[in-house]
C-alpha cells in the first residue's frame, strides 16, 4: 500500500501513511485498504487510532474558522496545512503540548477545542509505540 511516494528518503513512514489516511478521510470516501494499512500500523490500538484521526479530521471540519488546503490523495507535493499538521503531531509525539496548541490554533484560526488536540495525542501516541516517527521538520516538496 506504500506505492504513493511522497519523497523516498524524505519522509517517514510514518509521515507518509498519516498524510494519506487524513487525504482520504478528508474527501469523506472510506477506503478500505487504506483504513486496514493504517490500523495494521498502528498494532492493537489500531482500529481505536483510525476512528480517532476521523474525529481530528471531523473537528477540523467542525471548528476551523478556514479552509485547510490537502493535497490529493496520490500527490507527491506538500501544502503548508500538511505540514502544519505533520508538526502538530511531531509536537504531540515530544510532548510539546504549546507548541501542538500553536498549530492547531493556526490551522482552526482560532483556540482549538481540548477534543482536538487530544485526538493528536492519541493517534501521535500509537504512532510513537509502533515505531512511525513524525519529524517536526518537514522539508518542502517542488512540484514535478
Amino acid at each position: 500500500m506504500d506505492d504513493i511516494d511522497l519523497g523516498a528518503g524524505v519522509f517517514s513512514q510514518g509521515e507518509r501513511l498519516l498524510l494519506r489516511t487524513i487525504r482520504l478521510m478528508a474527501l469523506g470516501n472510506a477506503c478500505y485498504g487504506q483504513q486496514c494499512h493504517f490500523e495494521l500500523a498502528c498494532g492493537c490500538s489500531g482500529e481505536e487510532a483510525y476512528r480517532t484521526l476521523s474525529v481530528f479530521v471531523e473537528q477540523l471540519r467542525l471548528n476551523g474558522q478556514r479552509r485547510i488546503v490537502l493535497s490529493a490523495p496520490p500527490a507527491r507535493t506538500v501544502t503548508d496545512d500538511e505540514r502544519a499538521i505533520l508538526a502538530a503531531f511531531a509536537a504531540a509525539q515530544h510532548d510539546d503540548y504549546r507548541e501542538l496548541d500553536a498549530r492547531l490554533a493556526d490551522l482552526t484560526h482560532t483556540q482549538p477545542p481540548a477534543s482536538l488536540g487530544g485526538a493528536v495525542c492519541l493517534v501521535a501516541q500509537v504512532f510513537a509505540m509502533q515505531g512511525l516517527v513524525i519529524s517536526a521538520e518537514v522539508p518542502v516538496r517542488v512540484a514535478a
